[in-house]
């Protein structure tokens, strides 16, 4: 897992990124939050920590860019166990605060739980029948139907397409894309960009049609639609 880890202060900064590369994590870093912004569109970490007080642009405004734009997982970090504060957080879009100091073994921890809750309610695959406008998929035998007409994807379009339908209005990053279709098989970026032209041209997606595929540069695709419907039956 690729983690962006955010903070001014340059010897925690050393110490946690040590700590956090030891216990199995990618950890690239910034030192404010100007930086930190340009780090997460470039290099499209999959979970963000952030302290909250740093110059140029503090913590709280970086989650909430963040969350204009993505869902990627972000955990605050505050030297002071301030209410206000970490309420502001989770207004914002925050998903989990840690209350300075902290131990590196109890922020991993905290990422990792962090990361399975997203795994859970985004891309868990809970439902035979998703369905998003025209657009309906089952999960037990592949089969995508949209608007009357059956549409034969292969095993990685239909996992791609599972995702943005599930995650239908929200963008989802293409770092998470790509792990969900490959898992450990090798996909990046440049596949992923290949298999959704596949998908827009199997599909015939029209500009501005519910259930579009569209492209945020430099971080993922969102899926357009009213909201996903999903049912089992």
């Amino acid at each position: 897992m690729k983690v962006l880890l955010v903070d001014d202060d340059i010897d925690l900064l050393d110490v946690t990124s040590y700590a956090l590369r030891r216990e199995g994590f990618n950890v690239i870093v910034a030192t404010d939050g100007m930086q930190a912004q340009q780090r997460w569109e470039v290099d499209h970490p999959d979970l963000i920590v952030s302290d909250i007080a740093m110059p140029r642009m503090n913590g709280l405004e970086l989650c909430q860019r963040v969350r204009q734009a993505s869902t990627t997982p972000v955990i605050l970090l505050t030297a002071a166990n301030s209410e206000e504060q970490i309420i502001k957080g989770f207004e914002l879009g925050a998903d989990d605060y840690v209350t300075k100091p902290f131990s590196p073994r109890q922020l991993a921890m905290r990422i990792r739980a962090v990361w399975r809750r997203g795994s859970m309610t985004s891309d868990v695959e809970p439902k035979r029948h998703l369905q998003v406008g025209d657009l309906t998929l089952d999960i037990e035998t592949h089969e995508v139907i949209y608007r009357g007409r059956e549409i034969e994807l292969t095993p990685i379009e239909f996992k791609l397409m599972y995702i943005l339908a599930a995650n239908c209005g929200r963008v989802v990053t293409s770092n998470r894309l790509v792990d969900y279709a490959w898992g450990y098989d090798g996909g990046d970026i440049s596949l992923l960009k290949t298999h959704v032209s596949h998908i827009r041209k199997k599909l015939d997606l029209p500009q501005d049609d519910i259930g579009n595929i569209v492209a945020v540069p430099r971080v993922g695709y969102r899926l357009t639609g009213n909201g996903a419907r999903a049912s089992s039956r």
